[in-house]
């Protein structure tokens, strides 16, 4: 318990000092060679603050410490994670996790719950979101972990009624359907959720999300993952900064009317195993702070701006462009002729880029052995990002074909501004010291005919992606999340 407690003191100022002291500050030898108790002398809110980082079983325990701690649990905002338990999905856990939760007054700042299948219909888990409710949960994390993930329950009413919300995380539940009312905490819906995410869930119609997101007055960041999803995904609120759509199966994701809208990151986004039916992924007027966006699919995804679907034909205008974007992700098949023009038409649409994220994606049959070198040498029209904007590019995923070696020499005519180019080889690559040094001479022979004569070149291993790290996607401080 000591032990504990000098770990959480480092946490607070001057903390590190006291726990370095532990032997003539938190106990100290009397005249009869015994030990006084001097952890019990601290103020009630550092001990609060102690006993909130501790996991719950530990922090229960202290009640045995001495009359000093009897009651300082349980007026101790409630932090819990049943992973703290022996983690497993039997009954003892269960009963584990009802003590915790009848024995606590509140109010419970933090509980998260994911070893429980509530398809059970066991009493403690019926009542688990009305406690939760009534005791003024602030960030809830709720997995359900049934044991058939083709028949998931329906989310607790009583955990949609909640309006003490800060964070919340829903996974492995099914949303009402589209044409059922989908409640929400009070008139205000829910006044204080700053951070919503959602994974492993079945919402079968878009009504019932747009119902959800209008009753978010302070929404910060919304993700989705892995989730059979909806028809349509509505990205209309005026607090988003960041939304997360990963391995999501949905026809139209429409960004509108999002006036504080930073970044919209997308990862596998497709309607179905048909991957020939294509994604609409619409960007409509009400956006002016998208500066981030990423990964657009030439093959999986239809780009509309405005009322203007983009096509390899499009010709740029106003109407057809988002300045606001700075960084942009893609991914693209340089074998394609499809995908590279419209890679052309894509970059178009964003005349602002100064940092390029292109992924190279290679067939379910491997290479085309089609490089497109005339289409890239006879390109009539300027792509204004290349030319006089983009100052750093990413090529990752790169295997060396000469359709990626043909853009790259592209960008080489092109790219004026351009200050680095960062190629990632492919695992296949780097694990072959042969290949790696023919792909690194590639990459050195365009260098050398670079049109703004400053550019750093780097030829790196491949990469491991932030993106699925939900925090770093998340954090704005990070102003990079594909890097």
């Amino acid at each position: 318990m000591a032990a504990a407690v000098l770990h959480v003191l480092r946490w607070f100022p001057g903390g590190e000092s006291i726990a370095r002291a532990k032997h003539s500050f938190l106990s100290c030898s009397d005249a009869d060679g015994g030990y006084e108790d001097r952890i019990s002398a601290l103020h009630d809110h550092l001990l609060h603050h102690i006993l909130s980082r501790l996991p719950a079983k530990d922090a229960a325990r202290t009640a045995a410490l001495a009359s000093r701690w009897r009651h300082l649990w349980r007026s101790t905002p409630l932090v819990f994670h049943d992973h703290h338990l022996l983690p497993s999905r039997d009954r003892a856990h269960v009963a584990a996790v009802a003590r915790v939760l009848a024995a606590h007054p509140g109010p419970f700042r933090t509980v998260s719950i994911g070893y429980c299948d509530f398809a059970c219909h066991d009493r403690e888990l019926a009542e688990w979101p009305r406690l939760l409710a009534a005791k003024g949960v602030q960030d809830l994390a709720l997995v359900n972990m049934p044991a058939d993930f083709d028949r998931l329950p329906a989310v607790p009413a009583d955990v949609l009624r909640c309006d003490t919300f800060r964070r919340l995380l829903l996974g492995f539940w099914k949303f009402p359907d589209a044409g059922a009312h989908l409640p929400a905490g009070g008139a205000d819906g829910f006044p204080h959720l700053w951070e919503l995410i959602m994974f492993g869930n079945e919402m079968p119609g878009g009504r019932d999300l747009d119902h959800l997101l209008a009753r978010c007055p302070v929404l910060h960041t919304f993700a989705v993952s892995l989730s059979k999803m909806f028809q349509r995904v509505h990205l209309r609120n005026q607090s988003f900064r960041c939304v997360l759509l990963w391995h999501c199966f949905v026809e139209e994701v429409a960004v509108m009317d999002s006036p504080l809208l930073e970044r919209l990151i997308l990862w596998e986004i497709v309607v179905g195993q048909d991957f020939s039916v294509a994604v609409r992924v619409k960007i409509a007027a009400g956006v002016p702070k998208l500066q981030v966006l990423g990964y657009l699919e030439p093959r999986l995804h239809q780009l509309q701006i405005g009322d203007i679907v983009i096509k390899p034909d499009t010709m740029a205008s106003p109407s057809t462009m988002v300045p606001s974007v700075k960084i942009l992700a893609l991914k693209v098949n340089f074998g394609v002729l499809k995908e590279v023009k419209m890679l052309a038409s894509i970059l178009r649409c964003f005349p602002n880029v100064d940092t390029l994220h292109i992924e190279s994606l290679i067939g379910a049959d491997g290479p085309t052995g089609k490089h497109n070198a005339k289409f890239w040498r006879g390109l009539c029209l300027p792509i204004k990002c290349v030319t006089s904007r983009v100052k750093k590019m990413f090529i990752h995923e790169f295997h060396g074909h000469r359709s990626e070696i043909e853009f790259l020499k592209f960008a080489a005519r092109s790219a004026e501004k351009l200050g680095a180019l960062l190629v990632g080889v492919t695992e296949e690559i780097q694990a072959s010291a042969r290949k790696l040094s023919e792909a690194t001479a590639k990459v050195a022979a365009v260098s050398r005919t670079w049109a703004c004569g400053e550019c750093i070149v780097l030829v790196l291993g491949p990469r491991v992606d932030n993106i699925w790290s939900f925090r770093k996607a998340s954090d704005l401080s990070v102003k990079d999340p594909f890097h």
